[in-house]
């Protein structure tokens, strides 16, 4: 496992479009605001299946977020279901370290290759770098992502990216 901060710049570009995006306006010196030039900008669906910030698809939940990233070689309605699931798992996971007094807010990224067999073959974990962060990421997120199983397949190359956050503040979308 390593650590790296790109992980929660991803999730906090979600979180912040979810929300509105950052504020623009900035306090003057003399009682008034002060709000630089900006352009609006709109976009337009352009017939893909991907989320805000090319995530195609997001489960949340009260105390997680679960994005998925990329699959290959998955139906995308299974695709879905996995992440639904790791939500699922994120958040009741979330709740019992939170009783516990154990849940820091965190953020990580997996992405896993699965084997011809069905089983999770490899993987690479990210996550932020904090006190009980990978304690909370182990735990809650990555344990259940090495816990999935796929049914047996030739087909090639198969795998995913999943991105979570969680904690006690998570942005809810509009």
């Amino acid at each position: 496992m390593s650590s790296g901060f790109g992980v929660r710049t991803g999730l906090l570009a979600l979180a912040l479009f979810r929300l509105g995006g950052p504020s623009c306006a900035a306090a003057g010196g003399e009682g008034h605001d002060i709000v630089p030039p900006s352009r609006d900008v709109e976009v337009r669906d352009t017939g893909g299946t991907a989320t805000a910030q090319g995530y195609d698809y997001v489960a949340r939940r009260p105390l997680g977020v679960v994005a998925l990233a990329e699959a290959r070689g998955i139906d995308p309605p299974v695709a879905r279901a996995l992440v639904d699931r790791l939500a699922d798992a994120l958040d009741a996971c979330a709740t019992d370290e939170g009783r516990k007094g154990t849940l820091v807010d965190g953020a990580a990224r997996v992405a896993v290759q699965i084997d011809d067999s069905g089983n999770i073959a490899g993987s690479s974990v990210r996550f932020d770098p904090g006190p009980g962060v990978a304690e909370n990421a182990a735990l809650c997120f990555v344990a259940p992502v090495k816990m999935l199983t796929f049914p047996p397949s030739d087909a090639g190359a198969r795998g995913f990216a999943v991105e979570a956050l969680w904690g006690h503040v998570i942005p809810s979308p509009h």
